[in-house]
Formats: C-alpha cells, sequence, structure tokens
C-alpha cells in the first residue's frame, strides 16, 4: 500500500500561537511556519479601574496587558476558550464567550459594565464602538502592535505545491492575500466569515469557512481535509 506523505499545513500567525498549534497536529501533517506577524508589547499601559469589566479578544491582548497589571481576580469577558485559560492562569476571573465578535457582543451584552477592551493597534470591527450602540460605557487599551512580515521562501515553495492553509484573523487573512494573490494548490481554511471575505474569489484551490470558531475545530477540518474528506472548493460552512 502507498502511503501518502504528510500533508503541508503552512501556519502564518505569530510565532508562539503558530508554534501551540503545530504541537497539536498529528503526522498526518506537517507544520510549515512562516508568520505574517510580529507581536509586540506596547509600553507605558494604563491600569483599567478596579470597577471594570475587561474585554480580551485575544490571547496576545490577555499576556501584553498582565505583563504591566496582573489579574489580581479582575472580571475579564475573553472571546474563546484558549483565550480565556490563557486569563485565568494569569490571575483575571474569566468568562467564554466560546465563539468569535459577535459571540463576545451578546455576552457583555449581559453586564452593566463599565468595559475596557484590552486590544491590538489593528483590529476588525468596532466592539467598544457596539457596545456603546448598547448604552454602555466602554474605553479601549492598545496593549501590542502587530507589525507585517513577509513569506518565507520556504512557504512560497510550500504554496508551489497541494498545501492547506488555516486563517485565524481577517488581518492575517489580508496580509496572506497581499503577499500570494493566487495559489491553486491551496485549501484555505478560515476560522469565520470575516476572515473569509478578506480572501479573493477562485485564487485559491477552494474557501471553506469552521462552524466553530476555535483551533480544535481547525485542527479536525486540517484532518478531514489530510485524509481525503476533502472541503468543498468555495465558499462552504463546515
Amino acid at each position: 500500500m502507498v502511503t501518502q506523505p504528510p500533508l503541508p499545513v503552512l501556519l502564518t500567525r505569530p510565532r508562539a500561537q503558530s508554534e501551540q498549534f503545530a504541537a497539536t497536529l498529528p503526522p498526518v501533517l506537517r507544520p510549515v511556519i512562516s508568520p505574517l506577524l510580529r507581536i509586540l508589547h506596547l509600553d507605558d499601559l494604563p491600569p483599567a479601574p478596579e470597577t471594570a469589566t475587561l474585554i480580551f479578544t485575544s490571547g496576545n491582548g490577555v499576556t501584553a496587558y498582565a505583563t504591566q497589571h496582573p489579574g489580581i481576580g479582575q472580571p475579564a469577558l475573553c472571546v474563546g476558550t484558549k483565550t480565556t485559560a490563557i486569563a485565568r492562569d494569569l490571575g483575571f476571573d474569566a468568562i467564554s464567550a466560546e465563539g468569535d465578535a459577535r459571540a463576545i457582543l451578546d455576552l457583555a451584552a449581559a453586564y452593566s459594565g463599565p468595559f475596557v477592551h484590552v486590544r491590538g493597534r489593528h483590529t476588525t470591527g468596532d466592539i467598544a464602538g457596539a457596545l456603546r450602540d448598547l448604552g454602555k460605557e466602554v474605553a479601549e487599551i492598545i496593549a501590542y502592535d502587530q507589525t507585517p512580515v513577509e513569506l518565507s521562501e520556504t512557504a512560497r515553495a510550500t504554496l508551489e505545491g497541494p498545501c492547506a492553509v488555516p486563517l485565524f484573523s481577517p488581518r492575517t487573512a489580508c496580509l496572506f492575500t497581499n503577499a500570494c494573490p493566487t495559489a491553486r494548490t491551496a485549501q484555505i481554511i478560515a476560522m469565520s466569515p470575516a476572515v473569509a471575505e478578506q480572501l479573493p474569489e477562485h485564487a485559491y484551490s477552494g474557501i471553506s469557512i469552521l462552524e466553530k470558531p476555535n483551533a480544535a475545530a481547525m485542527r479536525d477540518a486540517l484532518l478531514a481535509y489530510a485524509g481525503g474528506n476533502h472541503l468543498e472548493a468555495g465558499r462552504t460552512s463546515g
């Protein structure tokens, strides 16, 4: 019986997140790490008021903020299970929205506030604005920057053959599109519809969207693709 070689999986998240995700992949998937973003923590962050509930939409926001202001039990609403786990480890009383930005807005709507959204310099959507529209008091703290990085030569060579590219955020998807406008043998797996919206039609082997926006669902989708259960080409959900 002919054994299929491992499917190359191009990981473009910041290096720490890419390495963490790569460590969860089985041997049938071969990670190729080429970050498109470098995370830079910003100095002299103001502390959130003790009465505020923090909103974290990424693990990067948690670590950047907690480096200067430890959690010490302060309440925090987090976008997903991974961000929640990081926040709890760093001392915050964290609750998971178990979803995306829409889910965290739905969760925050049940709280009176005030809120402080800790985020990166570049973000998609306006969580603070959406909460203000609901009559909530919201401030923002920009805790980190995300500077673009070029695709490596190894990554470009990977894109010349069959591979899968999981994309976790709209900004990374936008950077990937700019770096690689077309890759006919690359299957793109988008974390959410907002990620898929950044990608051009018919430029890749296919674009699929996860039903559940989390790392476990992304890993399962990659395994399904590698195992021959190829996700339908086009903007399909699943």
